[in-house]
């Protein structure tokens, strides 16, 4: 099968150095296709299926991907929704200088030979401040493209410094094989339910060593990342079903309601039925 190839000379302007696309609708995205340049598309409403490299993976609402020249990619519909998702493309000569004006501190070999893009999965708030930085370029008027330029290569300083160089790529070099293998483990619903039992078990590691590790590698404790995990997994059951917030806060494993109404609001900033009114006001899956 031969993969179409976007070209960077015919989609990308080469004064302005980028291309800003705002995309409502998985209808209205490529089909598989490699390119000639780099890009990064955030997921700002709903969630769809991303094909990359041979894989498919789910990326909800706050998904960064960072996407590199070769690699090969589509997006599939998820059932009973959509999703619209925000992608700056940009010359591969414009992010070089900026690997080159970051220095060799930056781990530019590793991000270019992982097997697969990274991704980041920004919360709420870090997602509607990229949201809105991203949208500034698309009120830049068309003959500005000097201005343009100057603001794609802010954006990317930006983006790239802040959730590429410290929240993902150093980690993935030296994080320990049984460490990004527990975290795998511990994202499953099964796993996070059963608590720090399971992940003393599936370790093999002391519970005093655990929280040493996720101290170094997540800059929380063991309980901190469980309580998150659970709270990810109420949201969804949240927003993609009718179910009432008590049956929610039970099968994420929240005893007592209260408890639940406080760590959601201390971690979404508003409370569960807010959170549910909010999303939906401002996204209606197609049909």
């Amino acid at each position: 099968m031969d993969i179409p190839v976007l070209r960077a000379e015919i989609g990308i302007d080469p004064e302005a150095e980028g291309h800003y696309r705002d995309i409502s609708g998985i209808k209205n995205t490529s089909g598989i296709h490699t390119h000639d340049f780099y890009e990064f598309f955030v997921i700002v409403e709903g969630a769809t299926y991303h094909c990359i490299n041979g894989r498919k993976e789910i990326a909800r609402e706050g998904a960064l991907v960072f996407m590199r020249p070769h690699d090969i990619h589509y997006y599939e519909q998820l059932p009973d929704t959509d999703c619209r998702l925000i992608n700056l493309s940009f010359y591969e000569h414009t992010l070089t200088d900026l690997f080159a004006y970051l220095g060799t501190g930056f781990p530019k070999e590793s991000f270019l030979s992982s097997p697969d893009p990274v991704t980041v999965q920004l919360s709420r708030q870090e997602k509607l401040l990229l949201q809105e930085r991203l949208e500034k370029l698309s009120r830049i008027p068309q003959q500005e493209k000097q201005r343009f330029r100057t603001e794609l290569r802010s954006i990317l300083a930006e983006v790239y410094g802040r959730y590429l160089l410290h929240s993902v790529v150093l980690e993935r070099d030296t994080k320990p094989m049984w460490f990004a293998d527990l975290i795998l483990e511990m994202n499953k619903p099964e796993r996070f339910l059963e608590g720090l039992s399971a992940m003393v078990r599936l370790s093999g590691k002391s519970h005093a060593h655990l929280c040493r590790v996720f101290k170094q590698w997540e800059n929380q404790t063991p309980q901190a990342y469980l309580n998150r995990a659970k709270l990810q997994y109420a949201e969804n059951l949240l927003l993609r079903s009718s179910r009432n917030v008590l049956d929610i806060a039970l099968e994420a494993g929240f005893g007592n309601l209260g408890h639940f109404y406080k760590s959601f609001k201390a971690m979404f900033g508003n409370t569960p039925q807010q959170h549910r009114k909010l999303y939906h006001a401002r996204f209606t899956p197609l049909v």
